[in-house]
């Protein structure tokens, strides 16, 4: 059986990728920008619609793609184009004439919704009401599903309770959690997010009602046929995920590999970034500000001394460390013990302080200034406005920094050069910000 899971793992992230990129880069020559998030019924946009806002409702008509942003997001009018959509909660309620790709807490497709092409989802809980129409495929990855509407093609779902009581033109493909007795939190996801419904038990539901065109193909811990209340066209196929056994496996690599905690795993990742982005907007703008014009005026020396700070760094705290531990072994011996212990002491847990700032800058403060930088790059070609704002080029940063991150090899190479520039650009302006005041204090000392 093929890894169907891989394969939509994949697919989600590459989609939102290009979308996030290319797909920007392509209309940005044609695009228009609303801020107060409402486009009213009446009202036409013959242009791909960049829409952001705390609470976003579009009610009128877009030729073109629409990309919308804000806490809440509906959309009750018509797109003629594709939806891109980030928010806590997505409703898509009237006619998408391209496909509708979603990261949220809680996706709805009401029952007048008519999606033309795709629906691809990332995030918490998804729900397909009855009378909804996908005419093609739907791609899920997150913890459940609930499946009333009418699939065009097939379902691909990787998530930890699946529902489906609607139509499925082709196959159901999908990896789901063992069955769990109540609803409730869970080792595979111990919290509800914000905007998001009710969790359900985790499991495969399909009910008498549902009407299955193809094959249902499922991969879980356990057999789950009794939940099968169907007779797909193609049959059930069950089988369990198989563990690898070569040496130096670990589950995040398997061929069985989940999108739900793969999914899980890159949300956290974001909001740890986006949490400590904000409180670097909020207490050091400036610092960041200046960091960020250094990565764009000398981004290849920013590289070349991050990678020499890197070196340096490891290499001081080792020595530093053989140091303090020599001057405590010899005052020890000298005063029996009393001042190597203090030595010893204050010496390592200064060392240890210094290595937590050093390491929180790599890990996190090199990603958030090339994150920011990034971000505001690409609004400042498709949305001047909005690249003026704080915190829209943080989230559009480090979301494209996460999405490729994720990628192998590539992501990991990413990876290197994001931290080597961010690093190197904040030495850079701490060694300028050291110039004038050892200037001063030549001056002072003349």
């Amino acid at each position: 059986m093929k890894n169907h899971s891989g394969q939509l793992r994949w697919l989600l992230m590459l989609v939102m990728v290009f979308t996030l990129t290319f797909g920007f880069a392509s209309t940005a020559y044609a695009f228009e920008n609303i801020e107060d998030g409402d486009l009213p019924a009446g009202e036409v946009v013959d242009d791909d619609l960049f829409i952001f806002g705390e609470t976003v409702v579009v009610d009128g008509t877009v030729n073109g793609d629409l990309f919308a942003f804000g806490n809440t997001v509906v959309v009750n009018g018509t797109v003629n184009g594709s939806l891109f959509s980030g928010a806590q909660t997505v409703t898509v309620n009237g006619t998408v004439s391209g496909s509708v790709y979603t990261g949220t807490s809680y996706t709805q497709i009401g029952s007048s919704a008519e999606i033309g092409r795709n629906l691809f989802f990332g995030g918490f809980a998804l729900d397909i009401q009855e009378g909804a129409s996908i005419s093609q495929d739907i791609a899920v990855g997150g913890y459940q599903a609930v499946v009333n509407g009418k699939i065009g093609r097939d379902l691909y779902a990787g998530a930890g309770a699946l529902e489906i009581n609607g139509a499925v033109g082709g196959d159901v493909r999908a990896d789901v959690e063992g069955p769990t007795q109540d609803m409730g939190p869970t080792p595979y996801m111990p919290f509800t997010p914000p905007g998001a419904p009710a969790m359900l038990p985790s499991g495969l539901r399909i009910s008498e009602n549902a009407q299955i065109g193809g094959q249902i193909a499922y991969t879980s811990p356990v057999d789950q046929g009794n939940t099968i209340e169907t007779d797909p066209a193609g049959g059930v196929v069950f089988s369990t995920p198989v563990p690898d056994t070569t040496p130096g496996y670990t589950p995040e690599v398997s061929a069985q590999f989940n999108v739900g905690r793969w999914l899980l795993q890159r949300a956290r990742e974001f909001f740890t970034l986006l949490v400590l982005g904000g409180f670097v907007l909020w207490l050091l703008p400036n610092l960041l500000n200046k960091v960020v014009a250094k990565v764009q005026s000398e981004p290849l020396p920013s590289t070349g001394w991050g990678f020499v700070t890197i070196i340096v760094g490891y290499a001081g705290a080792v020595v530093a460390a053989g140091l303090v531990l020599a001057l405590a072994i010899f005052f020890g011996v000298l005063t029996l013990g009393g001042l190597g212990r203090s030595i010893f002491g204050v010496g390592f847990s200064s060392l240890g302080l210094a290595m937590a700032i050093f390491v929180l800058l790599i890990s996190y403060g090199s990603k958030l200034v090339v994150a920011f930088w990034g971000g505001k790059w690409i609004l400042s070609k498709l949305a001047p406005q909005a690249a003026e704002s704080k915190i829209w080029p943080l989230v559009l940063g480090v979301v494209l920094y996460v999405l490729l991150r994720a990628i192998p090899v590539l992501g990991w190479v990413i990876g290197v050069i994001v931290t080597l520039l961010g690093l190197g650009a904040m030495w850079l302006v701490f060694r300028e910000w050291q110039k004038p005041v050892v200037a001063g204090e030549v001056v002072a000392v003349a």
